[in-house]
């Protein structure tokens, strides 16, 4: 089990870091280096490869803005957007900035976690070949948000996505989703990093679930239901 490094003439610390997790953990991850950035091979040989591409979603984002309200929209409302406001948010699980890159379209200040080497390194790399002025409002830390919380930052809005085990077993996951599963596996400090991230003190913490999934947690919350995706939205949580 290794880590197969395509089209990379000189590796780093964040390689070398990823070569230990494929040692520690018996993986066999290949990343390929192509046009400026690393895409991730599937597990299954016919599927094209994935990666993060900032400029192209940022630009998808703005043209749906253009014919569409921010502030219909299900995930703005459950950040805490209004009017003008836009809320800071502190983004505990980045992924491949799915969620982190919609909060930049619409106008927010993010500061986004990502603590596996895998995911790390294919958004640094990303960043690197990304040239969105949307950019400017994001920081992103590539440290763990257990940690992280530790040092109490000063953000409105927390946000949470976890790959944590849910009830509806029914549709297959997308395939990225499937992928992540495999290579990393679940959340399994979930919970634990959501009673952290309440005790911060924000306005709002949000946890984005599947729709029909069950909840984090048995406290109170303020659900906004979509098609297949639900935020529940814990208020003036401490």
């Amino acid at each position: 089990m290794a880590l197969h490094l395509i089209n990379v003439e000189e590796s780093g610390t964040d390689e070398a870091e990823l070569s230990r997790f494929c040692d520690e953990f018996k993986l066999d991850l290949t990343v390929e280096y192509k046009g400026g950035q690393y895409w991730l091979h599937s597990d299954v040989e016919r599927e094209r490869p994935i990666s993060i591409e900032i400029d192209q979603e940022l630009h998808r984002h703005e043209e749906y803005f253009k014919r569409s309200s921010i502030h219909k929209e299900l995930v703005a409302r459950a950040i805490g957007i209004k009017g003008p406001f836009r809320p800071r948010v502190l983004d505990l699980s980045a992924g491949l900035l799915g969620d982190t890159l919609l909060f930049l379209a619409l106008g927010c200040e993010v500061l986004a976690l990502e603590r596996h080497p895998l995911v790390s390194l294919l958004i640094k790399k990303a960043l690197l070949n990304a040239k969105h002025p949307a950019l400017a409002k994001l920081t992103f830390i590539n440290e763990d948000a257990g940690h992280f919380l530790e040092s109490k930052p000063q953000v409105d809005t927390i946000y949470f996505d976890p790959m944590f085990e849910d009830a509806n077993g029914k549709s297959a996951p997308r395939k990225e989703m499937r992928i992540f599963r495999h290579f990393i596996g679940s959340d399994h400090d979930a919970k634990s990093v959501f009673e952290k991230a309440k005790r911060l003190g924000a306005k709002r913490l949000v946890v984005k679930r599947p729709k029909h999934s069950i909840a984090l947690t048995s406290e109170e919350a303020v659900t906004f239901l979509g098609k297949a995706t639900r935020y529940d939205v814990y208020l003036g949580v401490r």
